[in-house]
Order: structure tokens, then C-alpha cells, then sequence
């Protein structure tokens, strides 16, 4: 599908100003002077494109009360086939790449209910395709969540808040939300002049209501990347690169990615299973071509003043799709 000039501004306004308001299609249709119907009918097409994968928002793992981590694995080649197909059936699988690791080839994000359950379901997944040399990168801290492309520069592109570096992430019972309201929450929005309708309609709630407690949730970060998400290769934003950083006080490097490099989509702070492992700030870079992540992770270090770092690009999505 060509995109038309018209389209790239709705895909721009979808993803950095996607309104908190019951009616944010009709918000946005005013602002291009369109009607809403012609707005829906086009995010629609792009959604049928595999342009938009979703418009929505993310919900916090921790508020769910699930634990997280990241899993760089060695799986013979003969193999990896096997494993795509696996994980293709496990909902908590996600982020999952073939990376070009000089020892761990496919790299993925787990969660489970707790730390115990986590480990022994890597084990036990490893264990089906003969793999018994991986490392575990445990989710410490998400200081930044906005996966953005902004598709006239070509780079992901996000504003940087001091709200990501909330210590805490309340749980839904810490806010005394449903839990299976936020599940419900996590999926993407009705493409409707009212996406918040049927959802406020199963939990006795106006849709004001559920647009207040969204934006509260937001506020907290519990919620994270509100609207567009869109498919990078689709946009020409077919290059991503995970950037590892060796830093003596990773979470302060952390916290320096997450306010300074607009780039990044994804900032977390990790701890290892091994003692060894030195690389424990990570952060996600997408692009047009490996240059400019190149470019980006040389200021990433020279902002964080990093002992040494790793670029780990992907070579192939085992499993492309949205993080529900």
C-alpha cells in the first residue's frame, strides 16, 4: 500500500497525539478537517495493510503482578525452526528474534506469575529444543516504554518524561482496579466512533469514566505507549538493534537513556543470572538502516559514559504481532 502525504500525518497523529477524550477519532478528524467516518475508514485499510498493528495502549506486566525477563538462548540451528513454532503458542512469549550474538542466537522476553514459574518455564522450553546454554536477564526497572516511529526522519522518535522513572509501578490491587479490566485493556480498541463503549458497558462504567481511569493509569505508568503502534518494516523502519551497555552504575545509565535519547523505544534496567553477565542497561533503537542506530548507540555511551557496549541487530522476527 502506498501511503498517501494525508495518511503519514493520521499515522503520526495516531501514535504521539492520540487523544484521552470517549471520542478520539472524531478529535483527530477535525484536526485533518475529514469527517470521522473517512478517518475510520482509513485507519481501517491501514489496520487491513498490516501498516497499523494496533491502536490501543500497553499494561504494565508488574501491574498485573507478573514477573519478566529477558532470554538470550543458544539453540542449535536445526532447531530454531522448532522453537519459532513453539513459541508462536505462548501468549507470555514476546520480542522474539534471531540476533546476531556471537554465542546466543534467538533472544525473547518471558513473563509468569512469579520468579519461580518464570525460571522453570524458560527451563522447560529451552529444554524442547536441546538448548542448555542461555542467559536470563531479569526485568529490574522499565524506565522507558514508546515504541514511536516517526516516519518522515526515518528513526523511532518519542518524547523522554520524568514520569517513566516512577520507582514503583502500583499493582491492580494496590489501585483497587480489576484485574481482568486491565487484561480487557490491553487489547486493541474497537475502530468505532465510541472504542470505549462496550468495555465501560462490561464493567458498569461511562466511557469518560474508562478515559479518566486510562489517563490516571497513564499517569502512573501503568499504561504505556497510548495509540498507534504501527509495523516498522511496512513504514521503512526496517532495522532494530538492541544496545547493551557495560556501565559501573547501570541504573544511572539507565535513567540518562531514558530522559536524553529520543530514539530509544524501550529503556530497562536488567539483573542476571550470572554473575558474570556485565550488560545490564538495555535499550531498543529502530531505523531505516543500521547507521543511524550505529550513530545513536555511539551517543548512548558517550552519554552514559559506558565501559563498552553491544549492538545486537535482528536478523529475523520469530514471532511478529503486538504485546497484548
Amino acid at each position: 500500500m502506498n501511503l498517501s502525504h494525508t495518511d503519514k500525518l493520521i499515522l503520526m497523529e495516531l501514535q504521539y497525539n492520540f487523544p484521552f477524550d470517549s471520542q478520539p477519532f472524531k478529535t483527530i478528524a477535525d484536526k485533518f478537517s475529514i469527517s470521522e467516518e473517512e478517518l475510520l475508514e482509513r485507519v481501517k485499510i491501514m489496520v487491513e495493510n498490516g501498516i497499523i498493528k494496533r491502536v490501543g495502549m500497553y499494561v504494565s506486566f508488574r501491574a498485573k503482578g507478573m514477573d519478566g525477563a529477558l532470554i538470550g538462548a543458544n539453540v542449535p540451528l536445526e532447531n530454531v525452526e522448532k522453537f519459532r513454532k513453539i513459541a508462536l503458542s505462548i501468549r507470555e512469549l514476546t520480542h522474539n528474534f534471531v540476533r546476531n550474538h556471537p554465542r546466543y542466537n534467538i533472544w525473547f522476553v518471558l513473563k509468569a506469575e512469579n520468579r519461580s514459574t518464570l525460571n522453570e518455564k524458560i527451563k522447560d522450553l529451552l529444554s524442547k529444543v536441546n538448548s542448555d546454554d542461555y542467559v536470563i536477564l531479569y526485568s529490574k526497572k522499565t524506565l522507558k516504554l514508546s515504541v514511536k516511529y516517526d516516519i518522515i526522519r526515518g528513526v523511532s522518535w518519542s518524547e523522554n518524561s520524568m514520569r517513566t522513572l516512577i520507582e514503583n509501578v502500583p499493582t491492580a490491587d494496590e489501585l483497587g482496579v480489576n484485574k481482568e479490566l486491565l487484561k480487557d485493556l490491553s487489547y486493541p480498541l474497537k475502530l468505532t466512533n465510541r472504542p470505549f463503549k462496550e468495555i465501560g458497558e462490561k464493567y458498569n462504567m461511562g466511557e469518560d469514566e474508562i478515559v479518566d481511569l486510562i489517563k490516571e493509569l497513564y499517569e502512573k505508568n501503568v499504561i504505556k505507549d497510548y495509540g498507534a503502534t504501527l509495523n516498522g518494516e511496512k513504514v521503512g523502519i526496517i532495522e532494530n538493534g538492541m544496545v547493551l551497555l557495560d556501565n559501573d552504575n547501570p541504573e544511572d545509565a539507565c535513567k540518562k537513556v531514558a530522559l536524553n535519547v529520543r530514539e530509544a523505544t524501550h529503556v530497562v534496567l536488567r539483573e542476571s543470572d550470572k554473575e558474570n553477565w556485565r550488560f545490564l542497561c538495555y535499550s531498543m533503537i529502530h531505523a531505516t538502516n543500521k547507521n543511524i542506530i550505529k550513530n545513536v548507540a555511539k551517543e548512548i555511551v558517550k552519554e552514559t559514559n559506558s565501559k563498552s557496549y553491544m549492538i545486537l541487530f535482528s536478523l529475523e522476527n520469530l514471532k511478529p504481532g503486538i504485546v497484548i
